[in-house]
């Protein structure tokens, strides 16, 4: 499987110039050297690209880890695709994907060979966030009558395709109970949009049963479109609803096509003299997991400020004590949100260079010229400050897909000739 990985600033057509001393490290040294470098698993492409000996090092170094976990890696924002040539960066044609890096604040260019099954292509895609490391593909196929979702891992180009969904629907949430690189009997839950009313559906992968290759609606409950989804505590599911009330399924073994269970189902009580409590008064709600615990995340828009004023809301899930508890800093670690795409909690004791105690968010504004500007922005949440982050320019008719956070989790296969 092909991956090409290039920056703004160097083509991946440079061949590496040999050099004497490098091939005389020793082996050992060479693993230790690559070892250091997982955290960006950009830098091992760059390390690759040396010299031969390091080529090899680094080819059974990821050989070795291929399917199991990285370490913690800083996310990508998953570009628009540029279709233009009048634009100059990011442009790129439309085989490609542009992401920038928050490791070392940088746009990549990668290359995926369409040859494997799934290509971005000659079709109407959009992507719908991301999980596990995995890109969520929404594949429109109106002409047949079917719209057909791929998990896409953008580091292996592995590709995963799922049953089709009835034509004309809008999927709002997508879950994924697990890394579908390490396990293959993982489910996948997705809110969608029909044309009479919102529903929930799953798909469980690798089960037997007559029910595993289709997939089957939760019935009679009233989701909305603010409604959020996570996988939490023991690959249970749990689902938050439009007055912040949460069910709960289990889906059990693994090796068993038993349809889930609703194991829980009830109204944590919440603060109504505080931002977000009481009913739904949020833009968008997000769950998510943190260390164990499970929040709920709300974001609230002053419309009739003239600053285009946000404030979030964060709230812990007692389950015990059936609260939602208030939480007012996010200690050591950093949220990064996305419209209609699923949250992201990461560390920022392992990944240093992140704001502790802050929400990064992008945000799409109109620009002169039919241009869109894509902002990245750093919410504090002791401030409730925005601090301007990355920016960047894309064509109106630029690929219909919003911006994606993504958290590499798994080494791929790295090609020959990139750098």
């Amino acid at each position: 499987m092909a991956m090409a990985c290039t920056t703004e600033r160097r083509s991946s057509s440079t061949t590496p110039t040999p050099n004497k001393w490098t091939d005389e490290l020793p082996a050992e040294l060479l693993e230790l050297i690559v070892k250091k470098l997982t955290w960006n698993f950009v830098d091992i492409i760059r390390f690759k690209a040396v010299c031969s000996s390091w080529n090899r090092a680094a080819i059974s170094y990821t050989s070795a880890l291929y399917h199991t976990q990285l370490p913690p890696q800083y996310p990508w924002l998953k570009l628009f695709t540029q279709r233009e040539q009048k634009y100059p960066w990011p442009s790129h044609d439309h085989h490609s994907r542009c992401f920038f890096s928050l490791a070392d604040n940088n746009v990549y260019k990668m290359d995926w060979d369409a040859s494997q099954g799934f290509g971005f292509y000659d079709r109407a895609v959009s992507l719908l966030g991301s999980s596990h490391g995995w890109l969520v593909v929404w594949e429109n196929k109106r002409l047949r009558e079917y719209e057909i979702i791929h998990l896409f891992d953008p580091i292996s180009t592995q590709c995963r395709t799922l049953p089709p969904l009835p034509c004309g629907s809008s999927i709002l949430r997508v879950a994924l109970s697990s890394d579908p690189s390490r396990n293959n009997n993982f489910v996948v839950v997705v809110i969608y949009l029909t044309p009479q009313d919102i529903r929930v559906a799953f798909y469980q992968h690798g089960r037997g049963g007559d029910n595993a290759a289709a997939w089957t609606d939760f019935g009679g409950y009233p989701w909305h479109e603010n409604s959020d989804i996570v996988f939490h505590n023991n690959g249970r599911l749990f689902a938050l609803w439009i007055d912040h009330s949460i069910q709960v399924w289990d889906f059990g073994d693994t090796c068993n096509d038993n349809n889930p269970t609703n194991i829980m189902n009830f109204q944590p009580s919440m603060d109504p003299n505080v931002i977000g409590g009481g009913s739904m008064t949020g833009d968008e709600q997000w769950l998510v997991e943190s260390m164990g615990d499970l929040l709920l995340v709300g974001r609230e828009i002053f419309e009739n400020d003239s600053r285009g004023a946000v404030e979030f809301y964060i709230y812990k899930l007692n389950i015990a004590a059936k609260t939602w508890e208030k939480v007012e800093c996010l200690r050591d670690c950093a949220l990064f949100l996305g419209r209609y795409q699923p949250a992201m909690l990461l560390s920022t004791q392992e990944l240093p260079r992140l704001k502790e105690n802050s929400i990064y968010e992008w945000k799409l504004q109109k620009g002169c010229d039919d241009n869109f500007n894509i902002h990245v922005g750093v919410y504090n949440l002791e401030t409730k400050l925005v601090e301007p982050y990355y920016t960047t320019q894309v064509p109106e008719n630029a690929s219909c897909s919003l911006p994606v956070w993504i958290a590499p989790s798994a080494f791929g296969p790295i090609r020959e000739d990139c750098a």
